[in-house]
């Protein structure tokens, strides 16, 4: 059975400069796209007005005339950013707008990880690419340049008409256009770009209030699942954003509680090349590949409108875990704690290093910036998935307690290093202990919790055997004051035997944490809120005694 070196396998607080760190900020994970030739597009006024004029040279026929009036006009703008600074892309990044890093209307050779413009210092962040809405704001202060005025027909709600009845003739514009342009071949007349999608209403998913959303309405596009190596299956991938582009236009689903996801709009043409990007950011917080770069799932050229995927070992599949728990932490049931929500509005950037480090987590407290590491120190051996959850949850814990202070940061290095370890360490047996009871595993993060592929600390035995000798900032001191086991003097083979007189039972972690953590230094000061804090049935001397240990 594996041994925990506490101290050199979790976390820790990182208070010095950004970058004293030894790595480059806009080092790349993976391979690069590679972009190929300029591809014509057919959403340009000239193409539109062509294929309008192109249709109505020809005999009357389903698709080819309009039922409602035809007014070919600029409605939507393709823009290209060009934001040279970190904050810059971070407001654009932040804002509604559905980006890439690459220009929209280029072949793409290679499907990679990243792209960076090579006219552009490594330096410097790359442009943007986005087809925005005339009537939608932009981002204050990133500069940016109209690349093209274009007409979108699938998003005109006057030319859709009522419910979309003249959807058809929306479908055959565009397909028209798209023959017209050169941006597809030539097809027969009497095809129609229409067929087998289903009926109107069927196009538009159900709106769900819950923040995974996703919709419960027909048609389900696709269904992204999880290998989560704790339940030895796939899971649901729940609350991520799914995009699917073809030349300018994007439409865009979130996926819900089973991992499907509908899409916002019409519906392209079947059998037509789709690009479709699974995001792993949300509102508040983002995982990435590097201090820059966002990290996604890419799969190009799907001859469909669906597309489902599954997360499988690897690099991705550590970030998908990644985003697992800073989507919990946020947005789900966290027994009452408070959300890790930066007032300064900033997300947390959550990097996923694709290394061993001697720490399984960084948090640099004072930057919005925190790591995982994929792999255990000194080897190739990656960490199970609840682990990169667990992590996750641990430094997303150093922020919400950074928050509660008072001052902030300021005040939170005032509290002793006991403190700021141990609290983290009980919010993440406790989150993931969440987690993987609602996925089936009853007794997770109990005492007698030791599975054969065991998780480091704090969830195998619910860590109860800690000791003086296990680490002197890592302990189970909050974890002590929830649960209801006295740990003195029991075996936890391999580990020594529980050395903790644990008394104390009652408290929870969002009453410490909304009503006294932040009045909370060291001992002492912890000491006098337990006090004044006091469950039914505790007593005094039974908090000594508690914290006699520590």
């Amino acid at each position: 059975m594996e041994q925990y070196n506490t101290e050199a396998s979790h976390s820790e607080l990182m208070n010095r400069n950004l970058t004293s760190e030894d790595e480059t900020k806009y080092a790349e994970e993976g391979e690069p796209t590679v972009l190929g030739e300029q591809l014509p597009v057919p959403y340009t006024i000239e193409s539109m007005m062509a294929a309008y004029k192109s249709l109505l040279a020809e005999p009357k026929a389903e698709g080819n005339r309009s039922l409602t009036a035809v007014n070919i006009r600029p409605t939507h703008k393709y823009i290209k950013f060009n934001p040279t600074t970190e904050d810059e892309l971070e407001a654009l990044q932040q804002s509604d707008l559905i980006l890439y890093d690459y220009p929209l209307d280029r072949e793409i050779l290679v499907v990679g990880k990243f792209y960076h413009d090579p006219d552009v210092p490594a330096d410097q962040p790359t442009p943007q690419y986005a087809t925005v809405r005339n009537e939608t704001p932009l981002p204050a202060g990133v500069s940016y340049e109209v690349l093209q005025e274009v007409y979108l027909p699938e998003e005109d709600i006057e030319l859709l008409g009522t419910g979309n009845m003249n959807y058809k003739f929306v479908y055959s514009l565009v397909h028209r256009a798209e023959n017209l342009s050169g941006f597809t071949p030539w097809e027969p007349s009497d095809y129609k770009p229409w067929d087998n999608l289903g009926e109107p209403g069927q196009w538009y998913p159900n709106p769900n209030p819950n923040p995974g959303g996703g919709g419960g309405g027909a048609p389900i596009y696709g269904t992204i699942r999880i290998f989560d190596t704790r339940l030895n299956t796939l899971i649901p991938f729940e609350g991520a954003k799914v995009t699917a582009k073809r030349s300018l236009r994007t439409r865009e689903g979130i996926t819900n509680a089973n991992g499907q996801y509908g899409l916002s709009g019409t519906p392209f043409p079947n059998n037509r090349n789709v690009d479709f990007k699974l995001h792993m950011d949300r509102k508040h917080f983002v995982i990435k590949d590097n201090m820059v770069s966002p990290s996604n799932v890419v799969r190009n050229n799907i001859k469909s409108n669906h597309w489902s995927h599954d997360i499988m070992p690897g690099y991705e599949n550590m970030q998908g875990h990644m985003f697992r728990a800073a989507y919990r932490y946020f947005y789900k049931d966290i027994g009452g704690l408070q959300r890790p929500v930066r007032p300064s509005g900033n997300r947390s950037h959550i990097i996923a290093k694709n290394t061993a480090k001697d720490w399984q987590g960084i948090n640099y407290v004072a930057f919005p910036y925190l790591k995982i590491a994929r792999f255990r120190p000194g080897s190739t051996t990656e960490y199970n998935s609840d682990d990169y959850f667990s992590t996750t949850v641990h430094e997303l814990a150093h922020t919400s307690h950074v928050i509660k202070m008072n001052t902030g940061v300021v005040q939170y290095s005032q509290v002793s290093s006991m403190l700021q370890e141990s609290w983290p360490c009980a919010v993440e047996w406790f989150v993931t202990g969440i987690e993987y009871r609602e996925r089936g595993i009853t007794n997770y993060g109990t005492p007698n919790y030791n599975p054969s592929n065991p998780p480091v600390f704090p969830n195998r035995f619910g860590y109860q055997f800690w000791s003086l000798n296990t680490s002197s900032d890592y302990t189970s001191l909050f974890i002590n004051l929830v649960d209801n086991f006295n740990e003195l003097g029991q075996s936890f083979s391999p580990q020594p035997m529980g050395t903790v007189n644990d008394q104390v039972t009652g408290y929870t972690l969002a009453n410490i944490e909304n009503n006294f953590l932040k009045y909370c230094y060291g001992l002492s000061s912890l000491s006098v809120q337990l006090k004044a804090n006091r469950p039914a049935g505790v007593s005094n001397a039974q908090i000594d005694l508690l914290l006699s240990s520590y």
